[in-house]
């Protein structure tokens, strides 16, 4: 991590990174972290857009989605910012979740006689997500808050339990979305349900400038055809009305962190502004300059707080 690196634990002095469960929160305008292996955690941005880069790949978070890390999987960060972006981090004790999971699937009395038993594997789970509901951000989010005003609230290890049981309805939601891929073989279906999870990356990482079928298909080693058919199936809905949702969830969140709606029709990858703004009513109800003077009318203000930064 950056030497010098500090971040607002925010429970007592005493809590460790990779022995407890913390939360982190902070907000700045410039923040890097290199090649750090931690605990099993999840990203949340509040504020902004956040790039991490996992495993040659990055996988860029804001608002609408969240990333999910496996203990002592390695990841790197460099922020450099006009605005402030503000991240809200959950880091989980060694082996937290996976019991969890464990006592989820294994009846009472199982748990009695064996204790020891083995956990179950999870995978996709340790990825990238979308989350336009914000739901889960929403959970680390809240206990973050909770967390500012009292060291150890009241009922904050109930909280983990509850978002710990959240991660494994998340996953049952990727279960479902692997079984809807068209394939016989349970390796070939694995396989490909992993290059889709590729191809949605490609999108989010690549959804403010132009982006092409053949492009996305690309990035995940399959044809135009057999991407698109396995997307739709899985995912239930084209990558174009995917990316369109997710260029939308985006300016949403830009005008609502003061941009004005020009600039958050061009940062997300529309042209015309009066497309923008006819697909922003359709969608959400209202027009873009609609949420812009929400944001005027709440005072909120972009000042940075240097050093605040969660990894």
């Amino acid at each position: 991590m950056t030497r010098g690196y500090r971040a607002p634990f925010l429970f007592p002095a005493g809590v460790r990174l990779g022995v407890d469960n913390v939360v982190l929160q902070g907000r700045a305008t410039r923040h890097k972290v290199d090649a750090y292996a931690g605990p099993l955690s999840i990203k949340t941005v509040i504020r902004g857009e956040v790039a991490w880069t996992v495993g040659g790949r990055e996988l860029v978070v804001d608002s609408s989605s969240f990333l999910i890390l496996s203990a002592g999987e390695k990841y790197s960060m460099n922020i450099a910012a006009l605005r402030p972006v503000e991240t809200c981090c959950v880091f989980f004790a060694p082996g937290f979740v996976e019991r969890i999971a464990l006592d989820a699937t294994s009846p009472l009395d199982t748990a009695l006689i064996d204790p020891e038993r083995t956990s179950p594997a999870l995978p996709y789970l340790s990825a990238w997500h979308s989350d336009p509901g914000g739901t889960l951000p929403r959970r680390v989010q809240t206990l973050a808050v909770r967390c500012t005003g009292a060291l150890m609230p009241s009922g904050f290890e109930e909280d983990f339990l509850l978002l710990g049981a959240e991660l494994l309805q998340l996953y049952e939601r990727i279960r479902e979305e692997s079984a809807r891929v068209p394939a016989i073989r349970e390796s070939t279906r694995q396989e490909l349900f992993r290059r889709l999870l590729a191809g949605r990356e490609y999108i989010h990482s690549h959804s403010s400038g132009p982006v092409s079928l053949n492009d996305i298909a690309r990035a995940a080693c399959l044809s135009p055809f057999h991407f698109h058919r396995g997307f739709r199936q899985a995912f239930q809905q084209t990558p174009h009305t995917y990316l369109t949702r997710l260029r939308l969830d985006r300016a949403r969140g830009l005008l609502d962190s003061g941009s004005t709606v020009l600039e958050a029709c061009l940062a997300t990858g529309f042209s015309s502004p009066s497309a923008f703004s006819r697909l922003f009513r359709s969608t959400y109800g209202e027009v873009p300059s609609g949420i812009r003077r929400k944001f005027a009318r709440s005072g909120k203000n972009g000042t940075a707080i240097s050093g605040r930064l969660t990894a």
